[in-house]
């Protein structure tokens, strides 16, 4: 990492664990089915996410109940495919300051709505998700289990996941490597998407069976 990144990452580390002091949150925990309010945030860079995630606000979707989902585009320009999305906002690189912060009005809204209940669906862990995360005043957080995180409630570890899934992969290309003998860029791409859908699959799976047994 070079000088500026260092500088970067230092600066932000600070004014995140100065935002988080100064939040004064009371956690309550949110059973799936009473929530009437809920936040999504997901990692929209790829649009197989996009396409799970509008299944599970289908899923999710009551008469008495509002959802709103905020994606981040991990590039400098929308994708063209998301433009007009009811219900869904987006951010992209042209909307964080030089040390990451994300900056916007999609951002600020879903930040400042006090949520029954937000689920973070990122698999990866950035400063952008890491600063909405602290500053959201949402009631109860969910997400993904990572090393050292303390902003959220209710976590799942997919690690185990993720092995199992990198041992069915090995088994397939075994597979495949004995009916062709060349793999293309497509064939590349397409083993990106599925792994992203299965852990994304997984991840809500588990979410909803844990945040399903949640007695108030």
């Amino acid at each position: 990492m070079n000088l500026t990144g260092t500088i970067r990452n230092k600066v932000g580390s600070y004014v995140l664990r100065k935002s988080i002091k100064s939040q004064s949150r009371k956690v309550k925990a949110c059973s799936i089915q009473e929530a009437k309010s809920i936040g999504l945030m997901y990692d929209a860079t790829d649009l197989v996410s996009f396409e799970v995630v509008k299944d599970l606000v289908k899923q999710l979707s009551k008469k008495d109940n509002e959802i709103m989902v905020l994606g981040y585009v991990d590039s400098k320009q929308m994708i063209d495919h998301y433009l007009y999305r009811k219900g869904f906002e987006f951010f992209t690189r042209n909307h964080l300051n030089w040390y990451q912060k994300p900056q916007c009005d999609a951002v600020d809204t879903f930040i400042n709505k006090e949520f029954d209940l937000l689920i973070n669906l990122n698999l990866e862990e950035t400063y952008p998700v890491k600063y909405i995360l602290a500053m959201s005043k949402a009631k109860f957080k969910t997400g993904v289990f990572t090393e050292g995180q303390e902003l959220l409630d209710l976590m799942i570890d997919i690690e185990k996941e993720k092995t199992a899934m990198k041992d069915l992969q090995a088994e397939l290309a075994k597979d495949y490597s004995k009916a062709s003998k060349h793999k293309t860029s497509y064939d590349t791409i397409a083993d990106v998407k599925t792994n992203t859908e299965l852990q994304l699959n997984f991840l809500i799976n588990q979410l909803i069976h844990y945040l399903s047994l949640i007695k108030n």
